[in-house]
């Protein structure tokens, strides 16, 4: 039996017109990642040490200000992080740090793992270490794991760029903001649980077993061997009888891009399928011209990326300063764009971003 589950509680901390920043909590490790760096001010020194991973969308100002602040909490703890982001971000961290004198670190104190992620989907990995002058020692992958049930490696779309604790993939394409820019997928592996009633039905007793074999079947290791009341039991076998597998709710991180058909179908190969999008909607939909020009989206056209990739829940953030004084109207109009539009049939919403596409390439013609 396989159900969904969320795994990462959220909070957008700057609200939904301030700078750029999604807050992801898990629920089983405690472990934190950060979506964007713009301001971080409202989030505690105990949130932010619990963040290890950072995806940066692009380093435009309100999406990499908070850098400093991230740098500045985790200096004294000697806690290495990870972050990554479009081409040049090396470069772009590597400059931080050469912002500084660092004359009082001690040995290993400071260690920032970057990845690249181009257009094709290359990434690239530098270490930026405090033992090393921060000049970046470029490093050779290796390969991430992912699920057996995922498509293989050669035939994804996203790359997947870093990987928490607890298995969860954090994978990435390349969309087009005149500059370009990440857009994130957050996936957990499947969680397994006891089924009601299952033990006493094979007469097993509850013991620390069970969570071993929770443990190998996350870790896809089906043909472990266990001896439970001197009876063998390969994990698989044993995860069918008593154990359900929940499947987790990906979630999609997306922001700074324009409304165009390559973007779009980057989005729906990469991403189709996510059960909650948080999304940009800078403008409004009466100001579709200036969103194209400025290559962000409007309410309508978040929503209808949010349609298109099957999502069920779509929140809204970085709403422009234009609209200080009506923030909660620009948040509905997107709620009742995204209603109408999760209600079309294929063909019907197809039909629904073609016209819009239509009048954005006006636009930007």
């Amino acid at each position: 039996m396989t159900r969904t589950s969320h795994i990462f509680e959220t909070k957008i901390p700057n609200g939904p017109s301030g700078d750029p920043v999604l807050y992801c909590l898990s629920q089983k490790t405690g472990e934190a990642l950060l979506f964007d760096l713009g301001d971080l001010s409202n989030l505690s020194h105990k949130e932010i040490l619990k963040v290890r991973h950072v995806a940066v969308s692009h380093t435009h100002l309100d999406h990499f200000i908070g850098f400093d602040r991230l740098l500045r909490v985790n200096v004294p703890h000697f806690k290495p992080f990870e972050l990554s982001g479009p081409s040049g971000l090396i470069k772009n961290v590597q400059g931080k740090m050469n912002a500084y004198c660092w004359n009082l670190l001690e040995p290993g104190q400071l260690e920032i793992c970057v990845h690249e992620i181009d257009e094709s989907g290359t990434v690239t990995t530098a270490l930026i270490a405090s033992d090393h002058g921060f000049v970046p020692v470029f490093q050779t992958r290796a390969p991430l794991k992912v699920s057996p049930d995922d498509p293989p490696l050669p035939n994804r779309p996203a790359a997947c760029v870093m990987v928490l604790e607890d298995g969860t993939r954090v994978e990435t394409i390349v969309v087009d903001h005149g500059t370009p820019v990440c857009a994130y997928m957050l996936q957990s592996p499947s969680r397994y649980y006891v089924r009601d009633g299952a033990l006493d039905a094979h007469n097993l007793e509850a013991g620390s077993w069970i969570r071993e074999v929770q443990i190998a079947m996350s870790d896809h290791e089906t043909d472990k061997v266990f001896e439970i009341n001197g009876q063998s039991w390969r994990a698989g076998d044993l995860s069918g009888k008593i154990l359900n597998r929940v499947q987790t709710k990906p979630l999609a991180y997306l922001t700074d891009f324009i409304f165009s058909q390559q973007n779009l179908a980057r989005l729906r190969q990469a991403f189709c399928g996510v059960e909650r999008v948080v999304c940009e909607t800078n403008y409004r939909t009466t100001e579709r011209e200036r969103a194209t020009q400025k290559k962000h989206l409007t309410t309508k056209q978040a929503a209808l990326i949010a349609a298109s990739l099957g999502a069920r829940e779509l929140e809204t953030f970085h709403i422009s300063n234009l609209y200080a004084d009506c923030v909660d109207q620009a948040q509905d109009e997107a709620q009742r764009f995204f209603q109408d539009f999760h209600g079309l049939d294929s063909e019907q919403l197809s039909a629904a971003i073609d016209s819009e596409l239509r009048i954005t390439t006006r636009f930007a013609g």
